[in-house]
């Protein structure tokens, strides 16, 4: 677990952020009911009220949490998609900052977890739309330029959704328990951004 910090004079968005920090490191480790806001606040040097202030109660504070990550994975992803040459070395790369981002961190159990406590999520929480417009775009530049004929947007939303949804649920098996026998994530990863690419590539 983290070390518990000195106290010191920050800015209320420093000390945002500092309690962010301290709770997504916890989150990693512990799952999001692991997370305390006692040790939160220990974590960064606030007093508890503190964290209360900004977050009101640990399923708020975990739901800030995803959602800055979330919303840094989406910027990650647009970045990434612009700066490579389309194929399937393209969306393998994606789906694997995914898997850092989301699964590797806790971040998509913590979502699942909020989402099954009580806070109504949607796929559009997991910033699937916008990233599906900007994917969409580009299919649709590319076909036109080889005179093909552009799928349809419900097509391209789809084709994006599913590897979220698939990667979602892996990160709530045990992976250590099946990465010899039935399930290696990592191969499961690479087939799935195969079968991505080709579909983009040739569905009509």
């Amino acid at each position: 677990m983290p070390k518990a910090t000195t106290r010191k004079r920050r800015t209320a968005e420093e000390a945002r952020e500092a309690i962010l920090d301290a709770a997504e490191k916890r989150l990693a480790v512990v799952g999001p009911m692991g997370i305390r806001l006692h040790d939160v606040a220990k974590d960064v040097g606030v007093s508890h009220p503190t964290v209360l202030h900004h977050f009101g109660d640990r399923d708020a504070l975990v739901e800030a949490v995803v959602n800055r990550a979330l919303d840094s994975l989406h910027v990650s992803l647009l970045a990434a998609l612009a700066a490579s040459t389309p194929g399937p070395n393209q969306v393998s790369e994606l789906l694997e900052r995914v898997d850092v981002a989301l699964t590797q961190s806790g971040h998509a159990r913590a979502f699942l977890w909020l989402a099954l406590g009580g806070y109504p999520m949607t796929a559009d929480d997991l910033r699937i739309r916008s990233f599906a417009d900007v994917v969409h775009e580009v299919r649709r530049e590319k076909r036109r330029a080889s005179k093909r004929d552009v799928p349809t947007y419900e097509d391209t939303y789809f084709s994006v959704l599913l590897p979220a949804l698939a990667l979602m649920t892996l990160s709530v098996l045990d992976q250590k328990k099946h990465a010899k026998r039935e399930l290696d994530a990592a191969h499961f990863r690479r087939w799935l951004a195969k079968l991505i690419h080709h579909h983009l590539e040739t569905a009509t």
